[in-house]
């Protein structure tokens, strides 16, 4: 089974999760990201460009049939950019797993990447929370 793991990754702490994963699982890593770091909070915009990366990104995803895709979780929920991953890429008949780190809570968030992975036709093989709050800046 062929697989890669996208993360998405503001100050650095996905980044540092996907690329020990990779080692550890023998894989390709490749971070997704809206472009520099003002345009993550931008309502319309941000979101019609996270649409446009995850569509192009599409492409180069046909060839593996696992995905791993990290990120963080914030107020509650998946961050706007693993929304869109989850929303915009073509996951029929992919095994999916989704490692999000979180500093506060992550409420109903295991409950909704599922879903959007479900709604994909994908198949959910793990979501997992980990709490990076004494991690320290990078």
């Amino acid at each position: 089974m062929k697989k890669i793991i996208i993360y998405f990754s503001l100050l650095g702490h996905n980044r540092e999760i996907a690329e020990r994963m990779a080692e550890q699982e023998n894989c390709e890593v490749k971070e997704f990201s809206p472009g520099n770091k003002l345009r993550v909070f931008q309502i319309i915009g941000g979101k019609k460009r996270l649409r446009k990366r995850a569509r192009r990104m599409e492409k180069e995803l046909l060839i593996f049939n696992e995905l791993i895709i990290c990120g963080p979780i914030w107020a509650y929920k998946p961050a706007p950019a693993i929304r869109s991953l989850l929303k915009y890429l073509t996951l029929e008949g992919k095994t999916v797993s989704c490692y999000m780190t979180y500093t506060q809570d992550y409420r109903e968030s295991e409950e909704i990447i599922k879903n959007m992975i479900e709604e994909q036709s994908g198949i959910v093989k793990e979501i997992a929370f980990k709490n990076i709050e004494n991690m320290g800046d990078q």
